[in-house]
């Protein structure tokens, strides 16, 4: 009796904040985890977003060897952001694998597992960035974005994207060309925001700044909260 081969379909498919990367085997990486932290990387289904900045969302592709899928992105209402999607180049930061650069793709993207521009054995994940933009125009609510995956089927991860009346001060930044610019990027637009608001407001939400250690990290998005809040009242 002759067996079938098994399909070559995504098998996991996730998403997660700039700050958390994830390694080449879907894993998160070590070096973004907090010397006590416990808790899990933060789950993106309602993300606050100001207006005149970004929502950036890591997107963690898992499939065997020679699998091609297509990713996507949608909104509805549509037109609401604009975004850009990145493939991620892993890059080796001491003894890990960490995704580095970016590279621009068109959105659907037609892809092909695993990587072949860094060459890692046995490598199962593939990373890419959805970098959207709120424009000053978007009205304040919720807005369904999507990202979605298709191999045999098609995947959808939704968000429910609350827009928040606060708008951010304009922050002057070069096109990505990393992660790391993204990340830097998103956290001088916060902290341009906290500029703006009482000394006493800033130095509750700064105090997030002292918790690495159990939030890894991701404490920044305890600062983010902290700040937009405030900023809304």
């Amino acid at each position: 009796m002759v067996l079938a081969a098994p399909a070559q379909v995504v098998q996991d498919f996730r998403l997660y904040s700039e700050f958390q990367r994830i390694g080449p085997f879907g894993e998160l990486v070590v070096l973004d985890r907090g010397e006590k932290q416990t808790t899990p990387p933060r789950e993106i289904l309602s993300p606050a977003v100001a207006r005149n900045g970004h929502l950036s969302l890591q997107v963690a592709v898992t499939a065997s060897p020679n699998t091609t899928y297509f990713l996507a992105v949608q909104s509805n209402p549509p037109r609401v952001f604009e975004w850009k999607l990145y493939k991620a180049t892993f890059e080796k930061s001491g003894a890990h694998w960490v995704p580095g650069k970016l590279t621009e793709d068109r959105d659907p993207f037609f892809n092909i597992a695993p990587d072949t521009d860094v060459t890692i054995p046995k490598q199962t994940t593939q990373v890419f960035v959805v970098d959207a933009f709120v424009p000053e125009s978007a009205p304040a609510g919720r807005v369904r974005l999507e990202v979605l995956v298709k191999s045999d089927t098609w995947r959808v991860a939704p968000m429910e994207v609350r827009i928040s009346p606060v708008k951010l001060p304009t922050v002057e930044a070069a096109a990505p060309k990393t992660l790391g610019d993204i990340v830097t990027r998103n956290q001088k637009e916060m902290e341009a925001l906290g500029a703006t608001l009482d000394a006493a407001v800033q130095e509750k939400c700064e105090a997030f700044r002292g918790q690495r250690a159990t939030l890894g990290a991701e404490w920044f998005l305890r600062m983010r909260d902290c700040l937009l809040t405030a900023a809304a009242r």
